[in-house]
Parts: structure tokens; sequence; C-alpha cells
């Protein structure tokens, strides 16, 4: 940014956290991840979701957390195994449980965005083919269709599916998820039933929403990767690329977009993927993902770079359509020294395509708490708060202080006192802020 920018985000915008039931919830033993997760060697460290962030029960503390850091919308998802254990058969207690946590973002003025399907299966739909089971869209529209008369009337956001593109790839082409399968046929396969799935999910929960006087607004949560060849002289490199693009970032984005079954366009982005065939890689369809040499990455080798946030918006906001929420968003950064910049550097491209026309409504950082990351168990750090997994003492890091101070304020300059700054807008943020109901304009956050 130059000096002397600002940056302005509208009175609607949202600024916003989101989670995941399997990531953080624990306590729920149905699921096809808790089954994987005890096989020795799936899962780094022997992790498994079985506690996670113990927010089963302490949803309470990390709503009153997020009001605190002046939070104006929450993304979550719905636990599918601990709602229909066995087929068919859906628990009341588990509904009333999902109304409290509504109620609570609710009551403390946090919008809640509801995500139907984030990954993982009841072990009966795995047992019954998962992903590639023709029963799985009727399965999941069904589902749907009961989230929405169960809880319609408390969430008006809605999400299908969370990254569909990255479940088939992992869980069918790389083989790193449930069922651990590697067919690039499976994977195909996958991706098209899971298009299938949210078509039929989206109609359900209109149809339910409209027989029960809701207002309702439906759409994917869409992972999005910029995409380049690694050796722009190398045929083989440009071809790849083009491959990996059409595959992983157009074929259910595109779908979606051209069959009009979406109210707003969700987008989860990460980083920059430079693309090399390789022969050595045929498990991964002779791709091999890189990042350009002396790029600053993350605690997971992901390059950091925001301008590809911009490009996504401008990309697909005339292919969408239709509203867009930046769904998913963050950085495993442990130490929390890249964070703050890492923050203020994508909402500065997130502000910037507002000024350019794009219609962005909302930023979900990604993620509110430390996690369990699948795969990776809880090594990588996400959370703009701390946790503590043996005593699930909530710390917040500063750069949770530094977003709070954004939202309040609204606007990002490049006049404050620097990224190192940041922490010291923790005794502000600390203070009532504009999502709250009251004024307290602490500053702009510097970039």
């Amino acid at each position: 940014m130059g000096v002397g920018e600002e940056l302005r985000f509208p009175d609607t915008f949202l600024f916003g956290t989101a989670t995941s039931a399997t990531q953080v919830e624990g306590h729920c033993a149905q699921s096809d991840w808790a089954a994987f997760a005890r096989e020795p060697g799936r899962v780094r460290g022997g992790d498994t979701p079985d506690a996670a962030c113990d927010q089963l029960h302490r949803f309470r503390e990390d709503v009153a957390l997020q009001a605190r850091l002046c939070m104006g919308a929450h993304r979550l998802s719905i636990e599918w195994a601990r709602v229909e254990r066995e087929p068919g058969e859906f628990d009341p207690a588990a509904w009333d449980h999902y109304r409290d946590v509504l109620g609570a973002h609710l009551d403390a003025g946090i919008t809640p965005m509801v995500t139907v399907h984030h990954f993982t299966l009841p072990r009966w739909v795995a047992l019954r083919g998962g992903l590639l089971s023709q029963e799985l869209p009727a399965l999941l529209s069904r589902f749907a269709e009961r989230a929405v008369e169960a809880l319609g009337d408390l969430c008006q956001l809605w999400v299908t599916l969370n990254e569909p593109n990255m479940l088939a790839l992992q869980a069918h082409l790389v083989g790193v998820w449930p069922p651990a399968r590697s067919s690039p046929v499976e994977a195909v396969r996958a991706h098209q039933n899971l298009f299938r799935a949210h078509a039929a999910m989206y109609r359900a929960m209109h149809e339910a929403a409209g027989r029960r006087g809701h207002s309702i607004e439906v759409g994917v949560a869409h992972h999005l990767r910029v995409i380049e060849p690694d050796r722009f002289g190398r045929l083989a490199d440009r071809m790849w690329a083009a491959l990996f693009e059409r595959l992983f970032n157009d074929a259910f984005a595109r779908a979606v977009c051209d069959s009009g079954l979406h109210d707003f366009f969700g987008v989860n982005y990460y980083s920059r993927d430079l693309v090399r065939f390789s022969a050595a890689h045929a498990r991964a369809g002779f791709l091999r993902r890189l990042v350009p040499e002396g790029a600053e990455v993350s605690d997971l080798g992901w390059e950091i770079y925001p301008e590809g946030l911009g490009y996504v918006l401008d990309a697909w906001w005339p292919r969408a359509r239709v509203p867009i929420y930046i769904t998913e968003n963050g950085i495993a950064d442990a130490d929390d020294d890249q964070r703050p910049r890492f923050l203020v550097r994508h909402l500065a491209e997130v502000a910037r395509a507002i000024e350019r026309g794009v219609d962005v409504r909302g930023y979900m950082h990604w993620s509110l708490l430390d996690g369990f990351e699948w795969a990776e168990g809880y090594a990588p750090r996400f959370g703009l708060v701390e946790v503590d997994h043996a005593t699930q003492e909530r710390s917040p890091r500063p750069s949770a202080e530094l977003y709070a101070r954004i939202a309040r304020a609204r606007r990002i300059d490049a006049d404050g006192a620097g990224i190192a700054g940041a922490a010291g807008a923790a005794g502000a943020a600390r203070g009532a802020c504009g999502t709250c109901g009251t004024s307290n304009d602490g500053g702009a956050a510097p970039a």
C-alpha cells in the first residue's frame, strides 16, 4: 500500500471468523474421520478430533470471544454424524444444541453462516460408498432440508458444501483423507457426485425455507487457487497448469455459476501453486506443485500471495453474477509473526476489489481457534485465538486484536504505527466496537 492510502469497507460489510464442527467441537465418535484418525499413520502425531477444542461444551465462551473481538459474523458447520447417527434417525437434542449455538451468536449481534457439509460423513454413509455413492445427493439433500426446517429461523446465510474440489482431491486422488484412495477416475466421479449433491441440496433447502416462511440465501464455499506453470517455456508445464486450473478451480465453480443454483459465491483463498509436469508424480496425476524460490511461506510451506485474492475476485465476479463472501482465508503461523501483515494485505485486496465494483459482502478469517487440521493434526496453528489443547485455555493472539481494530474502524491505512505496533491495539479492542452497537474508533489498522 502506498503511503497515505486509505481503504474503507462499507458499513454493511461483515468481518468475521470461520470454524468447522469436526475441527473444534469434539465428542463425536460416529464420523468417518473419528475412525480414520485412529488408524496408525493417518494423522500427524497420532492426533484425533476426539476432544478438538471442546467447543461442544465451550461454545458460549467462544461466542463471547468473538464479541470481544468485534466480530460481526461467524461461519460454522453442523456435524452430520452428530445429528443423523443412523439412517433417517435425526436426534432432536442435537438440533437443540445447534439452536443454542446459533441463538448465542444472534444474542451477541453476530450473524451466523452455516455450512451443512464440511468434509466429514457419518460412518454409515461412508460404508455405503461415501462420496461415490449414488445415494449421496439424496442423503445430503434430506439432511440439508432437515437443517433448514430446524434452524432456518435463526440463520439466513447457508453453505451447502465446503471445498468439494479439495475433498475429492484429498480423498480420492492424493489419498490422505478417508477413504484414502488414489484413483483419478474416482476423484472425477466424486467431484461430479458432489455437484449433484449441491444441486439437490440447494433446491431442497429453498423448498423447506418456503414452506416455513424463512428467508435464506444458499451458496458453496469454493477453494480457489492461483495456478501458473512453473516454467513458462515448457509446454508440458503450461498444459498441466491449464489442466489443473480446469479440473480444480473451474469444474465445480463454473458448473454452479452456469446452473444459477447459488445466491452468493463463497471464496476460500489461501495460496498460489506453480505447476510442473513430473513423471515421478504419477500418483498425483503427474503433477508437482511448487512455490517460487525465496517466497515467504507459512508454517505449512504455503506461499503467502495476497495479490492472488484480488486476482481470484476479479476473475470470478463476472462469472458468479451474485454477491461474494470470502468464506475462508488464513495462515498457519504459530508465532503470530506473519499473521498481522497477512491479514492487512489480504483485507486490502478485498477493499480494493470493492472499490473496483466487486460486490464482496464479508470476510471470514480462518480460523477463530487453533483446531484439528485433518491429516496435519493439531500442529498447524491457524487460530486468531491460541488454544492449549491440554487445558482448553483460549488466548487471543496480537493478530486477533489487530483484526478487532480493523473491524471497528472499517478501514485500513498506511499512516499508523506499523505492523509492529499491532499488539498495542489490544487495550482498545477490549472496549466497545461498532459491531456491538456503540462507537469506539480506535484508529485504522496500519498496512
